[in-house]
């Protein structure tokens, strides 16, 4: 009678444990699903994450993260934006122009939150008020900063003539960014030259040009592809001895010389509340996209030094941050 007892005990308590389990898997399906999109790993994914924790949502727990990045293969991105709304995402952040346009074109109906460059230029939205459609968010205006970094550029460099400005053509915003950069060089008396990049050797190419015609500066119209490319760029611009301009502070803490743009921190948290607001119900189109309240110019004294350059003390003084690692 004991010896039935005890294997009608263990019979309950191992069908409480497939309840158990059968219940998990229900509630992990039921769980808000997050999908996050981009070229590469250089908007760090783990701002996102904390910012999420930070409003609630803990993946396995309280949602379920899914992460698809191109490894810098700008023809993947149409698949992977194809395989997370396949997934059944609740929201898919897209992190960059290019993943954007994949995002956008895969699905009209998946709430799309965006990390652009310049949003309405580029298409993505009908106006910054009023979004429409399927997708809103962040937009850095990076364009309307063109003739701030030329200006920069000119205070830290006072005999700057001439530039090179590599930007990538695959980035909606970039032709009209150099556009912007080139009508506001040329009204400060600077010559600037465009060169598109998309590929690695693309900027070899590029800076293999110079040898012939050498520029003052070089200035990066920074974006997903630039920055995952920023080892690259930083030796090369050792190798030529060229002193650079950038959109976003990362390049310049990799070694580049000077960065004036919006922090990309900052951006990816003011995503996050969107991401947040759609799931607890919110519709994308009637959400305003948002821009950048912070502004950072940083500047890297180690490679001022290193290049010869001596920066005047009033840039320093108006710098948001020195890099100086003496």
């Amino acid at each position: 009678m004991r010896q039935l007892a005890l294997v009608l005990f263990g019979a309950f308590f191992s069908t409480l444990g497939v309840v158990d389990r059968d219940v998990s898997t229900a509630a992990q399906e039921k769980l808000p699903r997050i999908g996050y999109l981009s070229l590469g790993r250089v908007a760090p994914p783990s701002i996102f994450v904390r910012k999420m924790n930070e409003a609630g949502y803990i993946d396995g727990k309280t949602a379920v993260f899914d992460y698809r990045f191109a490894d810098g293969r700008h023809e993947r991105l149409p698949a992977l934006a194809g395989e997370l709304v396949d997934s059944k995402v609740d929201v898919l952040f897209a992190v960059g122009d290019e993943a954007i346009e994949a995002a956008q074109s895969v699905s009209k109906t998946v709430p799309i939150v965006m990390f652009a460059c310049d949003a309405v230029t580029s298409g993505f939205v009908a106006s910054l008020a009023r979004p429409g459609g399927n997708t809103t968010g962040v937009t850095c205006i990076t364009a309307d900063l063109s003739g701030k970094r030329v200006e920069v550029f000119q205070e830290v460099l006072p005999n700057l003539k001439q530039i090179a400005v590599l930007y990538n053509p695959l980035n909606r915003s970039k032709p009209n960014d150099f556009l912007q950069t080139r009508d506001a060089a040329a009204s400060l008396g600077i010559r600037a030259k465009g060169f598109e990049v998309s590929e690695p050797e693309h900027i070899e190419r590029a800076f293999a040009e110079f040898s012939g015609a050498r520029p003052d500066g070089v200035s990066f119209l920074d974006e997903t592809f630039m920055l995952l490319n920023a080892k690259l760029i930083v030796d090369l611009l050792q190798k030529h001895n060229l002193p650079s301009m950038h959109s976003f502070r990362e390049g310049v803490d990799a070694g580049g010389l000077v960065s004036y743009g919006p922090s990309q921190a900052e951006m990816i948290a003011l995503a996050t509340t969107f991401i947040s607001r759609i799931l607890m119900g919110a519709k994308p189109a009637d959400l305003p996209v948002m821009q950048p309240t912070r502004f950072e110019f940083v500047l890297n004294l180690n490679t001022a030094r290193a290049r010869g350059i001596t920066v005047p003390e009033i840039v320093l003084l108006r710098a948001d941050e020195v890099i100086d690692g003496r």
